[in-house]
């Protein structure tokens, strides 16, 4: 298996070649020296290690350049993890993504994402955004402000609209292989027991508020059924128009950039896009919009924000010469909508029961092979309980999106 490591002087001189040509820089140099160093102020990531790649390039007899670059490698030293993340099958679909959807996509639109430099096997190098004013935008809480949503809403649309004109420009793309919620999977696949697992853990918390003591035994006999919705509804739809997806908006996968003074954000850019599908956009939108955001924010902003960006998308038409009404008028945008409205209260319970951990219990789930080990077992449950009893902010986040969810789609189903 290849990793940064094992960077040869080809590929490094091919990633620097490309770098230069895309900023219109000479393309004779010579490769002073390079070092890889681990990164802690760049995005962490649980399905990648993250690394800085630093290269002096000389330019001429007089003029050097430093450059440094952001680098994901597949984590090493941890069997369990590995075997984890082959069937997941994360490292093989962002590569593609980055390959051969991403650079078309962003040619009929706008940039949504980091310029990536190097993609193969199990490494993937990019520009580093960290070094040009980027950051994640949340804290342990994971929930963005009203101007932060506004200004990744405009990225994502971008997006959706650049998908839909690529393909009429070129036709419709091959779906991508669903990873994160395949159908028909046997139960032993290991998607399939996180899932599992994971509706385990949440009614568990379930079972500890007062509100629903009285209709606990119904809600616990169909709180895993209504949560599965999801392999069903992240397929590409027969009847909706379909779109690339991120797949994967939690607060760190989105980063901004600020102006030198106060704190809107000027834009921002999507990264990890090892979930990405086909799918209506409505489900990336129900899961921005939710993940990062509390029932008291959606019922005073939700729907304003869902005209944003229905004009987002608007917009971007109009600039490639398409009308948005042959796409998808506002009445489809708003029915599908009302069917992707589920998706992000699904994808907030799945995500923010592991994501918002307090650090020690993170580090206690994932910090060593017997850890990870856990994350599929009992232990997993013991762990999120001790946070959620223990813990304010993730006991408020998590009955929040829980109460979301029980109230509109299981005691409502």
């Amino acid at each position: 298996m290849a990793t940064a490591l094992e960077l040869s002087s080809t590929d490094i001189q091919g990633l620097c070649q490309n770098y230069l040509h895309q900023h219109e820089i000479r393309d004779r140099f010579e490769i002073v020296s390079y070092k890889l160093q681990p990164t802690s102020d760049a995005p962490a990531g649980f399905l990648g290690s993250h690394f800085y790649l630093e290269v002096v390039l000389r330019l001429s007899e007089t003029v050097e350049q430093k450059l440094r670059f952001f680098c994901k490698v597949a984590p090493e030293g941890n069997a369990a993890r590995m075997e984890y993340l082959e069937a997941f099958g994360v490292f093989q679909k962002e590569i593609v993504v980055y390959k051969k959807v991403l650079p078309e996509v962003q040619a009929a639109c706008t940039e949504i994402a980091p310029k990536c430099y190097y993609a193969d096997k199990n490494l993937l190098v990019f520009e580093n955004l960290i070094d040009q004013g980027y950051r994640m935008g949340a804290g342990r809480d994971g929930l963005f402000s009203y101007e932060q949503l506004h200004c990744c809403l405009k990225t994502l649309a971008a997006m959706h609209a650049g998908s839909i004109i690529r393909d009429q420009k070129h036709g419709p793309r091959q779906p991508l292989t669903e990873n994160a919620y395949p159908s028909n999977s046997p139960p032993e696949h290991l998607r399939i027991v996180n899932f599992n697992q994971s509706c385990e853990v949440l009614k568990e918390f379930i079972k500890t508020m007062p509100k629903y003591q009285s209709q606990l035994d119904f809600i616990l006999a169909n709180f895993t059924q209504r949560m599965s919705l999801i392999f069903e509804l992240t397929k590409p739809s027969k009847t909706r128009l379909n779109t690339l997806l991120h797949g994967d908006l939690w607060a760190n996968n989105i980063l901004f950039q600020y102006g030198k003074y106060g704190e809107t954000p000027l834009q921002c850019r999507l990264v990890d896009f090892q979930l990405a599908r086909y799918a209506p956009p409505a489900m990336d939108l129900l899961t921005v919009l939710t993940i990062p955001t509390t029932s008291q924010f959606r019922a005073a902003y939700l729907n304003e924000l869902l005209a944003e960006y229905y004009r987002f998308m608007t917009e971007f038409f109009k600039r490639a010469g398409l009308n948005i009404d042959d796409f998808m008028t506002v009445a489809e945008f708003q029915e599908s909508v009302e069917e992707y409205r589920i998706i992000g209260l699904i994808e907030s319970c799945l995500f923010c029961h592991l994501v918002i951990l307090p650090p020690a219990s993170t580090l206690e789930l994932t910090g060593s092979a017997d850890g990870f080990s856990d994350f599929f077992d009992r232990k997993r449950i013991d762990i999120c309980m001790k946070a959620f009893n223990s813990d304010q902010l993730y006991r408020d986040r998590l009955m929040d999106m829980l109460e979301d969810f029980v109230d509109h789609y299981v005691l409502q189903s």
